[in-house]
């Protein structure tokens, strides 16, 4: 298995451990994956639209690879993932929703994922230069369709991208994501509260009481809000990404629990 990033690839090891079970993965990054297209269309992303993609991949999962009668749809999301995840449990496309590194308060947390330069970077530009974390294996930077910074700060040039090596590249993203996030219209609270939907997925939240990005507070105040069923996993000394392996087995197996064990689909 081939995966750009830890997590999926961990959970996809745990979920597909058992040949004779009858499951499926799928695992995507609503940030794009360089080289996948022609053009690369991070500048235009917002929020509601991914989670409007997330809804129509749960549907399309559940009408096309499961058994209609007794398949069921489990939801994992990280960081940014599980703000959309929490944003689908209102929406009756998930049986089961687990998040890591989530919070309720979109309007503050949204600050998190933006520097003060970039903040001003969206007011005097119209946009902002945002960190890209590059797979190991990439596509020359000269034969993308898309402005690059190195710096964070201005466009690099074609003779820069030539020689380039980094990892962490900046790519354009338009102002109108944060003032989305800004505005109040994705209600965090609202989506885990709401009852009456059908399915009412039951939520897991779990959070690193080390987490330097999204405070454990944020975790709590989430698992506050919801309403039943949920659960709620401290993972004491566990950052953000759950780097430490002892550390993210603990999440995983609470993450299978939770979807249903060993005999979940």
């Amino acid at each position: 298995m081939d995966f750009a990033s830890r997590l999926p690839f961990k959970l996809a090891e745990a979920w597909l451990a058992d040949a004779s079970r009858n499951v499926a993965l799928l695992t995507f990054n609503f940030a794009g994956v360089l080289g996948s297209d022609d053009a690369l269309r991070f500048a235009d992303k917002l929020l509601s639209l991914e989670v409007e993609d997330a809804v129509a991949v749960c549907r399309f999962v559940r009408s096309s690879l499961l058994d209609a009668d007794v398949g069921r749809v489990h939801v994992v999301g990280l960081s940014t993932g599980a703000i959309i995840a929490s944003l689908l449990r209102d929406r009756g496309v998930a049986d089961t929703i687990s998040v890591i590194a989530g919070l309720a308060d979109l309007p503050k947390g949204i600050h998190y994922d933006f520097s003060d330069e970039q903040i001003a970077q969206m007011q005097r530009l119209g946009y902002c230069w945002k960190e890209f974390y590059l797979p190991e294996e990439i596509p020359a930077l000269t034969t993308l369709r898309t402005p690059v910074s190195l710096d964070g700060e201005r466009a690099a040039t074609l003779d820069e991208l030539e020689t380039a090596s980094e990892r962490k590249i900046f790519l354009q993203l338009h102002r109108a994501y944060f003032d989305e996030c800004k505005g109040g219209s994705l209600d965090i609270r609202q989506a885990v509260s709401r009852s009456g939907v059908t399915p009412w997925p039951p939520l897991l939240v779990i959070h690193g009481d080390a987490d330097q990005n999204v405070p454990v507070a944020d975790g709590e105040e989430l698992y506050r809000v919801a309403s039943e069923p949920k659960s709620f996993l401290v993972v004491p000394k566990g950052n953000h990404l759950l780097t430490n392996t002892k550390l993210l087995k603990k999440a995983l197996r609470a993450i299978l629990e939770h979807a249903g064990g060993r005999d979940g689909q």
